[in-house]
């Protein structure tokens, strides 16, 4: 008695929310609709593949949806910085060569004389080390023997001429006469013996001044010398290799740097002409770029104009060849492209034309969605021979994706899912009594859904209101 009133309650309830609606078969069709656009089967992007020159600044642009012909000049650009940029790159390059030309002959000059600079260390060692062992082992005793001999000769010539004088004395006195010629003999031999007492102190200076300072000074400069050519050629044995090393790396960093610099120039020089970017080929000229199907506009494109900057490496507008083929191309929501197959046929109208309308083929659609989350769709067409058609124009595309003659439909919202995966329906069997029951669904397209069993022409079922 309870569940009666409940249900009978709840069909009340229902009644104040809900209208019934007499089910009856009639045609049904599934037909998507979409706008698409007409894209060129081929289509030349216009970009600039610059790689060291980044600004590019424009001074003049043809005109959007020109024609132009093959090599004319499309934009012009800003090159009074690049110029400048290209006479700095000349003169490196220029000074490149010069660097390297000296330090190939530094180079080729240190290869020859550091070995030669090397080997006169090793000689002067050497010979100092020579010098100094001689010194010691034999040359300063023998040069004291000969200052020690050099004086005892001086003293000994000394007492040979006091003697003579003597004897002279000696015998011209017992003439007891002096003759002339005697007294002259006599004078010059006082005067020799007064010259070798002179020569004999000199001598004793000498003889003091080379034993107690000329030798002990040579000695000590001899072995300063020694010492000295001996880490001199230490270090030049050292140093001579690695600063010959530093020349051959001091010469390879020239070639490179002259090797870039060139380089550097040739790609600059490569950019000259991208100033003044040509047509690849003759056709219409539109700015933004066709990509994966879609005509890339937006803010880039509006930017296009005198003294605006373009961003290099990217395209940012095409030449559309005046013989390519126009194919059509339309991004989908994930609703539609449930609707849509490849090699689904249908009609289309230009926008503004509806009037005339031609027959339509899906080529192709996309697996994956864009980065959008809408999904491509390729279709042929055999466009109006009688009408003006360029790419960039639009249609609008109606396809035939499902026909059933005889059919019961209903409104999604009648529908719901009774828990186990499958779906039902309010039946209403009289003014007092409503049924739920299951239903198999097929197609569901605006708003209806193909009743395919349960349901039959006549029954009432219960919509639930929006």
């Amino acid at each position: 008695m309870k569940t009666s009133c409940l249900i009978i309650l709840s069909c009340l309830t229902g009644s104040l929310f809900a209208e019934s609606l007499t089910l009856k078969s009639g045609e049904f069709n599934v037909r998507p609709s979409f706008t698409a656009t007409l894209i060129p089967e081929q289509a030349e992007p216009v970009a600039i593949p610059a790689k060291e020159w980044s600004t590019f600044t424009i001074l003049e642009i043809v005109p959007h949806g020109s024609y132009v012909k093959k090599d004319q000049v499309l934009v012009r650009f800003d090159d009074e910085s690049y110029l400048k940029k290209l006479r700095d790159a000349e003169s490196a390059a220029e000074a490149g060569k010069l660097t390297l030309a000296n330090a190939e002959a530094d180079f080729a000059s240190a290869e020859k004389f550091l070995p030669m600079q090397l080997q006169s260390a090793k000689i002067k060692a050497a010979d100092a080390a020579e010098a100094w062992d001689y010194f010691r082992k034999t040359r300063r005793d023998a040069d004291t023997k000969e200052a020690i001999l050099n004086l005892r000769q001086t003293e000994l010539r000394l007492e040979s001429e006091r003697e003579e004088l003597k004897q002279l004395e000696k015998m011209y006195k017992a003439d007891d006469l002096t003759e002339n010629t005697e007294e002259i003999i006599l004078k010059r031999q006082r005067e020799m013996v007064k010259a070798y007492e002179v020569t004999l102190e000199l001598a004793k200076l000498a003889h003091t001044r080379q034993l107690e300072v000329t030798l002990p000074r040579e000695a000590v400069q001899l072995e300063r010398e020694a010492q000295s050519s001996a880490i001199s050629l230490k270090e030049n044995e050292q140093n001579l290799p690695r600063n010959l090393e530093l020349k051959r790396i001091a010469l390879e960093d020239a070639r490179v740097s002259a090797k870039r610099s060139t380089e550097d120039l040739a790609a600059l020089q490569a950019e000259k002409e991208m100033f003044a970017l040509k047509s690849p080929t003759s056709g219409y000229f539109y700015y933004g770029n066709i990509q994966d199907g879609r005509w890339t506009t937006g803010e880039p494109v509006k930017a296009l104009v005198p003294f605006s900057p373009v961003a290099v490496k990217r395209p940012f507008a095409v030449v559309v060849p005046d013989k390519a083929k126009l194919l059509m191309e339309a991004t989908v929501e994930e609703s539609v492209l449930r609707a849509i197959k490849a090699d689904l046929k249908g009609f289309a109208a230009m926008t503004g034309r509806a009037d005339v309308s031609f027959p339509v083929s899906v080529v192709n659609v996309a697996n994956t969605p864009g980065i959008d989350g809408r999904y491509r769709v390729s279709l042929s067409a055999e466009l109006p021979k009688d009408m003006s058609v360029v790419a960039g124009m639009t249609a609008n595309v109606q396809l035939s994706a499902y026909q059933a003659k005889s059919v019961i439909t209903v409104p999604v919202a009648a529908l719901s899912a009774n828990g186990e995966g499958g779906w039902e329906v309010k039946l209403q069997e009289t003014e007092d009594k409503i049924k739920q029951v299951s239903v198999k669904r097929g197609w569901t397209w605006a708003g209806k859904v193909e009743i395919l069993s349960g349901l039959s022409e006549g029954q009432k079922i219960i919509v639930p209101a929006p």
